[in-house]
């Protein structure tokens, strides 16, 4: 419980101070350097790389070295980011718009309100994703039917149980000290999300011999200096040089590394997100505020 609630305070304080980045003319890129050096900086490692996702880009965009992407006025920017401490996982989000906040991103933050007060001990997953379809609705929106929120346990930021925004058969009953990220999607459009190459996350699968030397070199570090969770390429490419695709290539088709494409809408249309992390209780622990 220590462990997890250093992780979710370094958590929070890392999401905060990223959100005060975005603004008009900041590029994503630094903004994802930032919030990764605060993280190391408030004693914390990162579970996963910092992700800062556009408007129709609901998730899984991680800016590469010298990314040009720059932030508008009226972008939908999704910040999520995730720390460990001793592989005590917390993971959170937030949408900022530089513009001013509207009814997409309340409506976000009041299914995760309301998801979060259900993670009760007893509940059922099906019963939580049914009231925060019906919240979304009642705004006139769509939640994203195929991004979840997800179970978390010591070194796995997707431990096999998930949390459906979408009426659904998850007969899961919740117990008390279970860990979950819970992060409603939502949007206007038809509330589907589509892989959209090229990766820029990758996660370490299994060691197996490259004959390729920068490939031997990123396939040791995702095991040694990662810890085998998901990475930025920017990390790779600070590290082994901006040039490294091909040895990325051939470690995803080896079954080394595991690649996470990036995830669009299929309508276009922008996307908000919210998340804390939530222990199960009598009175719901959140770890991320």
């Amino acid at each position: 419980m220590e462990n997890y609630r250093k992780s979710g305070n370094i958590t929070a304080r890392a999401r905060e101070f990223g959100a005060k980045m975005i603004r008009e003319g900041a590029l994503a890129v630094d903004i994802a350097d930032a919030v990764e050096k605060k993280i190391f900086d408030l004693g914390g490692r990162p579970a996963f790389q910092a992700t800062v996702s556009i408007n129709d880009v609901a998730a899984h965009y991680a800016p590469v070295l010298n990314d040009p992407l720059t932030i508008k006025a009226a972008d939908y920017v999704k910040l999520d980011i995730g720390v460990h401490v001793d592989g005590y996982i917390t993971d959170t989000a937030v949408t900022v718009r530089p513009a001013g906040k509207d009814e997409l991103m309340v409506c976000s933050e009041k299914m995760l309100e309301t998801a979060v007060k259900m993670f009760v001990p007893g509940a059922v997953i099906e019963d939580v994703a049914a009231a925060v379809e019906d919240v979304a609705k009642s705004f006139g929106y769509r939640p994203v039917e195929n991004l979840t929120g997800h179970m978390i346990e010591r070194w796995n930021v997707h431990a096999g149980v998930n949390v459906p925004s979408v009426r659904c058969t998850a007969p899961k009953v919740l117990s008390e000290g279970e860990v979950y990220g819970i992060e409603p999607f939502v949007t206007a459009g038809k509330g589907l999300v589509k892989d959209s190459p090229p990766p820029t996350i990758f996660r370490w699968i299994r060691g197996i011999p490259q004959r390729d030397p920068v490939a031997r070199k990123i396939l040791a570090a995702s095991y040694e200096d990662w810890q085998k969770l998901p990475f930025a390429k920017r990390w790779a490419q600070r590290k082994f040089g901006e040039n490294i695709d091909a040895a990325l290539n051939v470690l995803v088709k080896s079954g080394a590394l595991y690649h996470y494409n990036t995830l669009k809408e299929v309508s276009g249309k922008p996307v908000a997100q919210a998340e804390h992390t939530v222990i199960v209780a009598e009175k719901p622990v959140v770890l991320t505020k």
